[in-house]
């Protein structure tokens, strides 16, 4: 849609003087197609910025060099998500909050000593959040991306319960853990799920913001009352 008011506007003014026409018209529609599909906040300042950003620099005539250590910026943040399929998704506080909540009445009720682990931590919201609110309990979370994973360990400065470890984790084995906690996306959760019930013990939780395992209903459903509106789904590893 955004493309097509892009594409109307050069048609209608054509000229290059008016470019910055069809280039709002971009921008405004990626937002408003945004807003729609429920994107979060953040998401439609990208839509909205970066067409009128990337026209800009093109009019300045910015040196390449600026746009290679931009691109290596990128890289460091989001470079994995090119192999994982996994883009950088934060946490909301509500929805940290409803997490803390149901380990306290599912998990750490029952065993008190139980590790949760983050598959996917990014900057160490949901860890971090955890370990401040269970003082006694322990918190792993694994980040490939290198510059969330060193925010990450700033944040958590001087918190003895929380453990962060950067690499890819899909290596990461999950059997020590009564609980994993994901924020991923709907390709890689067929593959999450057959490993959780290859690795991790019956009656674990695996703990999915947002994206369904495909084929298994949930055992449970929490909605936050969030912007996002995030669903909590809850399923139970099984003995198979």
């Amino acid at each position: 849609m955004a493309f097509v008011l892009s594409a109307l506007a050069l048609g209608i003014f054509g000229d290059p003087p008016r470019l910055w026409l069809a280039v709002i018209a971009q921008a405004c529609g990626a937002a408003l197609i945004g807003h729609w599909l429920k994107s979060d906040r953040w998401w439609l300042w990208i839509h909205g910025v970066f067409p009128i950003a990337v026209a800009a620099a093109n009019s300045l005539q910015i040196h390449s060099g600026w746009y290679l250590a931009a691109l290596l910026l990128f890289v460091l943040v989001f470079g994995p998500t090119v192999r994982s399929r996994v883009p950088l998704f934060l946490s909301s506080e509500p929805t940290i909050e409803a997490v803390s909540e149901l380990l306290a009445r599912e998990v750490f009720s029952q065993q008190p000593d139980a590790r949760v682990l983050d598959f996917g931590a990014g900057t160490g919201s949901m860890p971090i959040g955890l370990a401040k609110r269970h003082p006694h309990q322990f918190f792993d979370g694994v980040e490939a991306a290198w510059l969330p994973f060193l925010r990450a360990r700033l944040k958590a400065a001087g918190l003895a319960n929380v453990r962060l470890i950067r690499g890819n984790f899909w290596d990461l084995d999950l059997s020590p853990y009564a609980a994993v906690y994901a924020f991923l996306s709907t390709e890689p959760m067929p593959k999450l799920w057959q490993k959780a019930c290859q690795e991790m013990r019956p009656g674990t939780l695996l703990i999915s913001n947002s994206f369904r395992v495909p084929g298994i209903e949930p055992s449970q459903v929490l909605k936050v009352d969030d912007e996002r509106e995030t669903e909590l789904l809850i399923y139970r590893v099984k003995d198979t």
